[in-house]
């Protein structure tokens, strides 16, 4: 937490510094888990699109970046992305007639910034960006709820005037189920991809193996252990690595709006070779 209070040389700085500049692995959020203190917990989360660590705010934007780190069509995530120049929020907020947000204890105007800017790939490989703020239903509905419009407000009309759309997401938008799943997927997903000759020498064994294996209404440990039959018995936390990879990568796809885990049914939305992708954002080719 900064004790002085920030100064426009403060925010030049920080610009020469190549903060919320740059993209993929290469990018800088504008601040970072040090900055601030927040609601629910920071944390700096590992990305598998981007390669690189995220620095989040919150339970519900660490939710959501693991939803965007999973979607196959997210291509890049950017969060705390600054919204400059920023003048042009201050130009909004005038026009509006709005109190532009200060740095505490400063009368230097804040550089505003978006929870999250997405690159988005669509299925032809054009990209486009969607600007995405992140709010709990307290923070809408709670004592500083006009405030806290206010300069959503803000934004919305920041990335309107650039062409760009934004989406308000809450707590809401975020399916407890579905978070659940990908935590336990993405549990020690980027360690396993760091072994990626090993594993992935032995993906389309495992894919055919688990191709034969599942049936519908059948938990995931039985499955698994029809695969080892199947592919030599491979140890049983390999399976599994196998099997996190394949899903989290989308060379297998399931429904994850309902619970999984070892001993929960595997609903598959199809197992043929539609599903079964070889090759995606990310991941290596399967065969």
């Amino acid at each position: 937490m900064r004790r002085f209070p920030i100064t426009i040389e403060d925010i030049q700085r920080w610009k020469s510094q190549g903060l919320g500049q740059g993209e993929g692995e290469n990018y800088k959020p504008w601040i970072d888990v040090r900055c601030f203190s927040s609601k629910g917990r920071s944390s700096r989360a590992p990305g598998i699109t981007t390669g690189r660590t995220h620095h989040l705010f919150s339970d519900n934007e660490d939710d959501f970046c693991l939803m965007a780190d999973y979607a196959q069509q997210v291509v890049d995530i950017r969060e705390q992305f600054p919204l400059l120049p920023e003048r042009a929020t201050q130009t909004i907020a005038e026009n509006l007639r709005i109190r532009h947000p200060r740095y505490p204890n400063s009368k230097t105007m804040l550089v505003m910034t978006t929870d999250f800017l997405l690159t988005i790939r669509n299925r032809v490989g054009d990209h486009r960006l969607v600007a995405y703020s992140i709010k709990s239903e307290e923070d809408l509905n709670g004592e500083s709820r006009s405030r806290v419009l206010e300069k959503l407000e803000l934004e919305r009309r920041y990335w309107l005037g650039r062409g760009i759309q934004w989406i308000l997401i809450t707590d809401h938008d975020i399916p407890a189920t579905l978070i659940r799943n990908l935590d336990w997927l993405n549990y020690l997903v980027v360690e396993i991809d760091r072994s990626a000759p090993q594993l992935h020498a032995r993906l389309p064994a495992f894919l055919r193996a688990f191709r034969i294996a599942w049936e519908e209404g059948s938990p995931l440990k039985q499955i698994l252990a029809a695969c080892a039959d199947l592919i030599g018995k491979p140890d049983n936390e390999a399976l599994y690595q196998l099997f996190r990879h394949c899903v989290w990568h989308h060379l297998i796809e399931l429904d994850l709006t309902h619970p999984l885990g070892p001993l929960h049914p595997v609903r598959a939305l199809a197992i043929d070779d539609v599903s079964i992708r070889f090759g995606n954002k990310g991941a290596c080719h399967a065969g």
